[in-house]
């Protein structure tokens, strides 16, 4: 039987005692389904291709020079105030893990598995013998009744806002427009992943001022073309002035706030690039190269948004009431279009001590920065106590993006109408967030669950390191990892080997046979699709080891 799917948890707090709803055919009572108040603002700030380096706030055991490095005060702030998770993951790329969060499924279940952009064309490369599922979801997400924003909107009467980059359907696809997923307000989301530009006087990649060009022009800011607003900021004015509009008129909102950054192409915020450029990285004797200045600009940048909503909401007077949940869709950029390091390294090493980046079956490809706190604590509110979020704290309990559909859904006591519970693979992370005690019983089923990770395709460049088809299953502290190509199994643990630079494959059969039984089994109870031999057209399966 699923543990994500009869998962339920009564968690002894020092505040009493707080049902978790669970998705289930028969949904207990949710944390916030008293009638004596409105449920709670959820801000949802989701950052695109953010490391768990990329940060003043360190997510590891100790600061390393990243931490010292990166300017990003607004995370602290949310990190003082909330509970910061510090193995928290997401899928190897983008689309992926934003179909997840809206679905609740895992990758291997949804098919959603690569990066999106035209329906009738392969964004996946090929290695020497394999090339893409015959049959992925090229199309991407498309409209459901039981996508996150469509109940919130349809069962609770939330005002759903979408601002940044959607990146679900393809063009030409309904998907690729966010108000048929279930958001009231679509400020600047289309099909594509990436930004044209993130300059006003660039028209945002558009060719003309006040248009739209394909693909990688960003639609809906040409109030701003010509100007020298970057788009963060743009983004964060509308998504401030949507907020409010929903305010007043009394409805609780829903704001998902997409950032492009920190996606390439690698250019400054210039209101912040004075703090790096023609400087040395905090420590060290080392330039920081202008390529690392622009990004940390864009970084900072991305940090100042997260402040000035969550300073929009103190004003407006509903920080108290709402909820900000902070992550990021997949690893840190680190295989190209980087530069040296805090380290003095250069490619491939700027997740350190995680090993590689995004698109890589490594850590440094899925493990992300995950924070969840109120916008302003008060442990005297209804609906804090509710959800009395412990201040300054940490989480080790692994967790991954589709458990943000379940967990949510949990606090508000959304119910799918036409999914079952075993089409949901997204657990309920909320014992996690409010444990008092990491390691107290509650959380074993939890953190001793299966974490599955599915990517079938070549992201980008030759299949070397983590960066080829692959799959792979964490479970405890074991990490097991198979490729396609190659017809291999790696073995790690992640407690005593972080940087995953020691397999234990031929050390430990009895353990890898145990996880890759497990992968083997969840891949195919999802229904998954496997990469395809060149020579045949066949579908080269998961092989034991």
């Amino acid at each position: 039987m699923r543990v994500y799917v009869n998962f339920l948890f009564r968690i002894v707090l020092w505040v009493g005692v707080i049902p978790i709803a669970v998705l289930a055919d028969e949904s207990p009572e949710a944390v916030f389904s008293s009638e004596e108040s409105n449920p709670p603002n959820i801000l949802f700030f989701l950052v695109d291709d953010m490391g768990w380096q990329d940060t003043s706030v360190p997510f590891w055991k100790e600061r390393t020079l990243f931490n010292d490095h990166f300017q990003t005060p607004s995370m602290e702030r949310l990190a003082v105030q909330g509970r910061k998770f510090t193995q928290a993951y997401a899928c190897a790329v983008c689309s992926p893990s934003r179909t997840s969060w809206m679905t609740g499924m895992n990758a291997a279940r949804h098919h959603v598995t690569n990066w999106t952009l035209y329906a009738d064309q392969e964004t996946s490369r090929q290695t020497s013998t394999l090339k893409a599922p015959e049959n992925w979801d090229r199309s991407g997400l498309q409209p459901h009744p039981d996508l996150l924003p469509q109940m919130l909107k349809s069962q609770l009467g939330y005002r759903t806002i979408h601002a940044g980059k959607a990146h679900w359907g393809a063009y030409d696809t309904a998907g690729s427009d966010p108000t048929t997923l279930g958001f009231d307000v679509n400020i600047a989301g289309h099909a594509a992943g990436g930004p044209g530009h993130y300059h006003g006087e660039k028209n945002y990649g558009n060719k003309e001022k006040g248009g739209h060009t394909r693909p990688w022009g960003i639609p809906g800011l040409e109030k701003y073309h010509g100007t020298e607003t970057h788009v963060t900021d743009a983004l964060t004015m509308e998504a401030i002035n949507a907020v409010k509009e929903a305010v007043e008129a009394d409805q609780p909102f829903f704001l998902y706030m997409a950032h492009y950054a920190v996606h390439a192409p690698i250019q400054p915020h210039r209101r912040f690039l004075d703090d790096y450029l023609g400087r040395k990285y905090p420590g060290t004797d080392i330039e920081i190269p202008q390529v690392e200045a622009y990004y940390a600009s864009m970084v900072e940048g991305m940090d100042a948004s997260l402040g000035e909503l969550m300073s929009a909401f103190e004003e407006i007077g509903v920080a108290d009431e709402t909820i900000v949940v902070f992550a990021s869709d997949n690893g840190g950029l680190s295989k190209h279009a980087r530069g040296k390091s805090p380290r003095g390294t250069g490619q491939d090493t700027h997740c350190w001590p995680l090993r590689e980046g995004k698109g890589s079956a490594y850590e440094g490809g899925t493990r992300i920065p995950f924070i969840v706190s109120w916008a302003k604590p008060d442990a005297n509110h209804p609906l804090q106590k509710r959800l009395p979020i412990p201040a300054d704290s940490m989480s080790e309990t692994p967790i991954i993006i589709e458990d943000i559909y379940t967990t949510l859904s949990s606090w508000v006591g959304l119910k799918p109408q036409s999914r079952s519970a075993c089409e949901i693979d997204g657990m309920d992370w909320t014992p996690a967030l409010l444990a008092k005690c990491v390691d107290s019983e509650d959380l074993q089923e939890l953190s001793g669950r299966s974490i599955v990770f599915h990517y079938p395709h070549q992201w980008t460049g030759s299949p070397v390191g983590g960066y080829q088809p692959h799959s792979s299953i964490r479970i405890g502290d074991w990490k097991a990892i198979y490729y396609y190509q190659n017809q291999s199994w790696e073995l790690y643990h992640l407690a005593e080997d972080i940087s995953e630079t020691n397999d234990l494959a031929e050390q430990r059969p009895e353990k890898l046979k145990e996880l890759a039984g497990t992968l083997i089994e969840e891949l195919h109870s999802k229904n998954a699709q496997w990469p395809t031999r060149k020579v045949d057209n066949q579908p080269e399966k998961i092989q034991a080891p």
